[in-house]
């Protein structure tokens, strides 16, 4: 009998377990493709900031500038990612 109530709880929760573990794959995937692109965008800051500096050009200026605030709310969305994360792995 009491198989019978443990079996299909047992089912669903590898079917949970399989699908987080997809889901994952497909996240570092995602994850590698968001480095590559931020290790371009860092070396891009680099390079502008430096050419800022030699020379008042207002275009350089603005996009460093408007990239850098792209980064700050990236950064934020991530702290509210982990503080969700945390809040729902206490509640459990």
């Amino acid at each position: 009998m009491a198989e019978a109530i443990v079996g299909p709880l047992v089912g669903r929760l590898q079917e949970l377990a399989l699908g987080q573990a997809r889901a994952l794959v497909g996240v570092n995937a995602d994850i590698q493709k968001l480095k590559d692109k931020l290790m371009w965008l860092q070396a891009f800051l680099r390079e502008a900031d430096a050419k800022r500096r030699a020379v008042s050009d207002e275009v350089t200026k603005v996009w460093v500038l408007q990239t850098r605030d792209a980064v700050f709310d990236a950064e934020d969305a991530l702290d509210h990612y982990y503080l969700q994360l945390d809040k729902s792995s206490t509640n459990m």
